[in-house]
């Protein structure tokens, strides 16, 4: 073999030898630069990990105090709110309770004026409506007649007003309770009852009642003449016609009836007291009176004009009247005293507290609903 060709081997291999060393030193450090990129990705992972444990156990943290901060804020907003909440029910309850109580007051002070008048007005309001009358009752009125020759002034009272479009008729409450005659003479409901009374000395206008003085005792009442009740509300209408006269011009006719209120009455008359020269006046009970305001409908001069209608109501309501309206006027005038409202026994006030004739009263009334 040539020198030559010798030589070129020994290079040969000396450059094969030098590219495995170096094939083989890259291998190593390719290895060594691996692992070193593995151990530092893994080294960052790991502290990548505890850096978000430790984000996550400082928001778990930061939560927790948020909370237990919110929760405090609103546990005692929710405190306040409470205590805010019961001390506007004490408000509104004592208000209600002042209200109430105002109420109750102010129904007892209207009551007061009304105190002989609560069961006849029932009765009359009952009766209107029973009748099918749109009506007005009013209750209590007190003016200042103007009476020719009078001295002083002094105050009237008139017991009902019941006014409709076509009649207006003034009602005399007498919460009389046993037998009555009222125009009607003793022996005309018993004959032996003519040995009692002076018959013959007896007017055409007259009023007789007999009830138990609450023993064995029986009272007499006698009215005669300008003392029977059927002139008095005639003197009572003159005067209040009068009044309106003298305080409009004019004024609407009065019709007068006088009325027996007391559920125990049991009322011998004919039903008119024809004695004076103007309209009779009707004679009226508990039984009765609803036929006496139909006929009053239609058994007297015409009705009052809606000119006089309004001054009357408006008169009536400036004199203190307590107004009920029936039909289609019931709901422009209701009164504030309750139809079954009764004055109470030694001030306790109650709606339900009645006098002896207010149950029975209730009774008709819901008989009739």
């Amino acid at each position: 073999m040539e020198i030559s060709t010798l030589v070129l081997l020994v290079i040969v291999a000396v450059l094969l030898v030098a590219f495995a060393l170096t094939a083989w030193v890259l291998i190593r450090r390719n290895r060594r630069t691996r692992d070193e990129l593995q151990r530092r990705y893994a080294d960052e992972e790991t502290s990548l990990v505890e850096r978000q444990a430790s984000a996550t156990r400082e928001l778990q943290s930061t939560h927790s105090e948020t909370l237990a901060t919110l929760t405090t804020r609103h546990d005692a907003e929710m405190m306040q709110h409470l205590e805010a909440h019961e001390e506007q029910v004490r408000t509104l309850t004592a208000e209600r309770d002042a209200a109430i109580a105002n109420e109750e007051g102010s129904r007892l002070l209207a009551g007061r004026g009304l105190r002989w008048e609560l069961a006849s007005r029932e009765v009359l309001v009952d009766a209107c409506e029973a009748a099918g009358l749109d009506a007005i009752v009013a209750t209590n009125i007190v003016f200042s007649p103007s009476d020719e020759g009078s001295i002083a002034p002094y105050c009237a009272q008139l017991d009902h007003l019941v006014i409709t479009e076509k009649a207006v008729v003034l009602v005399d409450s007498k919460n009389w309770k046993g037998l009555i005659l009222d125009g009607k003479k003793p022996s005309t409901l018993a004959g032996a009852l003519g040995v009692l009374f002076d018959e013959s000395a007896l007017p055409p206008s007259f009023a007789i009642a007999v009830s138990r003085d609450g023993g064995e005792r029986l009272d007499v009442r006698t009215l005669l003449g300008s003392e029977s009740p059927a002139s008095q509300v005639r003197r009572q209408a003159r005067r209040f016609y009068q009044h309106l006269s003298a305080r409009h011009g004019s004024a609407p006719y009065l019709q007068a009836c006088v009325f027996y209120s007391h559920p125990d009455a049991r009322v011998w008359t004919g039903g008119l007291d024809e004695t004076a020269k103007a309209q009779p006046t009707r004679i009226a009970s508990v039984r009765t009176i609803q036929k006496a305001l139909l006929d009053a409908q239609t058994g007297g001069p015409a009705g009052p004009s809606s000119h006089q209608l309004t001054q009357l109501v408006a008169t009536v309501r400036e004199l203190g009247a307590d107004l009920h309206g029936t039909g289609r006027f019931a709901a422009e005038f209701r009164s504030p005293v309750p139809l079954n409202f009764r004055m109470p026994v030694h001030g306790n006030l109650s709606a339900q507290a009645a006098s002896s004739e207010g149950p029975r009263i209730r009774e008709r009334r819901s008989e009739r609903v």
